[in-house]
């Protein structure tokens, strides 16, 4: 998909590239080291600003810039949406992406498949009739998180948090008491 953009970028390419990403559904093939070359543009249209002061100039960086933006907004749209339609998995088309760009996508599909897991066990009972799985609420603790506690996995193989200090939960019993003992939440009355 797409034309690798060279090394060195010019505001052509630029402008080239978002016509290009707006026209395709999927990333167009960029370099991995493509923002590290559009700061190098960047910094040496600055330098020219600085030097020379042209009226033109100053509106093809102030356009630059707004281009970047632009671009960047675009592949964010597709990398939410690629690792969405894929569920979290990690899927054959990331060749297109830059080394920031696949960083991206593996927050995004770690978050997914993190929120796919819990919507997962919500729905498990109830699909295999056993709809009392689910925790009566006097099985259940209201909590309040005294530091931030990354997910982890609690009994029943079941996935908790991630949860922010301050933050109040309801959880059950078991899970609530050991976050109390470890001192990483108090009990809410």
């Amino acid at each position: 998909m797409g034309r690798p953009v060279s090394e060195e970028i010019t505001y052509k390419q630029l402008r080239d590239l978002v016509r290009e990403e707006k026209a395709q559904p999927g990333l167009c093939r960029l370099p991995p080291e493509f923002y590290e070359s559009v700061k190098e543009f960047l910094a040496s249209k600055y330098k020219e600003l600085q030097t020379e002061r042209s009226l033109m100039q100053m509106r093809e960086f102030e356009n630059s810039i707004a281009t970047i933006k632009e671009i960047s907004a675009i592949r964010r749209q597709k990398i939410l949406f690629e690792a969405i339609r894929s569920g979290g998995a990690h899927t054959g088309r990331v060749e297109q992406m830059t080394k920031e760009e696949h960083e991206l996508y593996d927050r995004i599909c770690a978050i997914i498949s993190q929120d796919n897991e819990r919507i997962d066990a919500l729905l498990s009972g109830f699909e295999k009739g056993e709809q009392n799985m689910l925790p009566s609420s006097s099985k259940l603790k209201k909590v309040r998180f005294t530091k931030d506690v990354p997910a982890y996995r609690g009994s029943g193989s079941k996935i908790f948090g991630p949860f922010k200090g301050g933050e109040e939960e309801l959880l059950p019993s078991e899970e609530a008491e050991w976050l109390i003992k470890g001192k990483l939440a108090e009990l809410v009355e």
